[in-house]
This record gives structure tokens, C-alpha cells and sequence, in this order.
């Protein structure tokens, strides 16, 4: 496990994280695409709690009544989505500096059958529906 500086665009939220692994995973749920924009969240997952460094622009949204995601007031960047019953952080990875990029592994697609049919991965990944969450 390592640690990393994660920081918004404008980098007036900053914090440190340490890596559970280097296993991405993708969320295709609605509200994971509708809040980051995009065709899902791409996140690691961290191994324990995140320390601040600066967070002048930290917003925290309850997206639902187990999880609130983190994002930046200023320049909206993405910042974590925070499960709140297990104190799990899932941050994305293009906020995290110094990755080793070539080390990240793919491996999981999560909310799959909500994944809207004009996208698929080339990669071959673990498919996890809505049914396995319920």
C-alpha cells in the first residue's frame, strides 16, 4: 500500500490517501454518470480514512442515505465518493499525483446492467449487476 496526494484542478482541496490496491473499478449506476458527467466513476479504492491538507473549497453532496460524495466548490472537480457505512473512500484516479498509471489493473465494472449500450471496454473485467447489491 502506498500513499498519495490527491488534489482538485485549482488545488484548493488536497489530501492524502493510501491505496487499498491498485485495482480500478467502474460504477455505471445513473447517479455515478449523472454526477461525474461521464459514462461512469472510475475510482481506487483506499485503505483507510483520507487526511486533509487544505480544504478550502471541500463540498460534501449526500448523494443517498449511505454515501455523500466530495467534490470542489471552485473548479467542480470530482473528489471521492465516501461509503459511509463501511468509512470507505473511492477516489478517481486522475486526481491522485504520481500514480503509476502503468500499474493500475481494471478489473471490475459495477451497476452493469445499467451501463447504457452506446459504450463497452475492451478489457475483460468482473461484471457485478444491481441485483448483487440488493
Amino acid at each position: 500500500m502506498s500513499t498519495y496526494k490527491c488534489s482538485c484542478f485549482c488545488k484548493s482541496v488536497q489530501f492524502q490517501a493510501t491505496l487499498k490496491n491498485l485495482d480500478l473499478v467502474v460504477c455505471h449506476c445513473s447517479m455515478c454518470r449523472k454526477l461525474t458527467g461521464s459514462t461512469g466513476f472510475a475510482s481506487l479504492e483506499c485503505a483507510n480514512d483520507v487526511t486533509f491538507i487544505s480544504k478550502k473549497h471541500l463540498a460534501i453532496f449526500n448523494s443517498s442515505e449511505v454515501a455523500e460524495r466530495g467534490f470542489c466548490s471552485n473548479c467542480g472537480t470530482t473528489l471521492f465518493d465516501h461509503f459511509k457505512p463501511a468509512n470507505a473512500f473511492f477516489i478517481p484516479p486522475a486526481i491522485i499525483e504520481n500514480l503509476p498509471e502503468e500499474n493500475i489493473h481494471f478489473v471490475e465494472e459495477i451497476y452493469f446492467d445499467n451501463k447504457p449500450s452506446y459504450y463497452a471496454y475492451k478489457n475483460k473485467t468482473k461484471k457485478k449487476n444491481e441485483s448483487n447489491f440488493k
